[in-house]
């Protein structure tokens, strides 16, 4: 199998701005080093890495604009590919999968936002487009903890550690 890491919905508009919820902030902040830990797998076995985002016209959530962007905190790059998505599944743009088929990827490994929601529904959408999905243990956040216990109990989930004994 050959993975490609989903970085989800990680963005400032749902951490920083003045009507974000906390408690998904806390659960975001408690998993960044695990995030950036996955990052840094996929950089160093130059694999690819995309960047989901969510877009809403109507939330102001819009390309270009600071809560659009992803913290600085969390170790992307300027070359890691990016899907902007409408609907929940980042699956919902069909440049996730063209990019997945381009590079060769039959495996999408995802931390990010939120567990029960964008996460979820894209792990779920994974097998349509003949993609194996995990979750990465510790690096799925949401405003409700439960919620995080119950993806990485129903998904595939493996720690950062795995990862060379899956896919080395």
């Amino acid at each position: 199998m050959k993975p490609a890491l989903l970085v989800q919905d990680i963005q400032n508009f749902w951490l920083y701005e003045p009507d974000s919820n906390q408690e998904l902030k806390k659960s975001v902040e408690k998993r960044l080093d695990v995030i950036n830990d996955a990052i840094a797998w996929f950089r160093k076995n130059k694999l690819p890495i995309i960047i989901g985002y969510t877009e809403d016209k109507e939330e102001g959530l819009l390309p270009g604009t600071s809560s659009f962007e992803v913290p600085k905190t969390v170790k992307i790059e300027e070359t890691d590919f990016k899907v902007t998505k409408r609907h929940a599944s980042a699956f919902g743009n069909p440049e996730l999968g063209t990019i997945l088929r381009n590079q060769g990827c039959d495996a999408l490994v995802i931390v990010g936002l939120s567990a029960s929601g964008c996460v979820l529904a894209t792990y779920l959408c994974a097998p349509d487009w003949n993609v194996r999905p995990y979750l990465i243990r510790g690096g799925v956040a949401s405003a409700n903890e439960e919620h995080v216990r119950f993806a990485e109990e129903i998904c595939d989930t493996l720690s950062v550690q795995a990862l060379d004994g899956t896919f080395g």
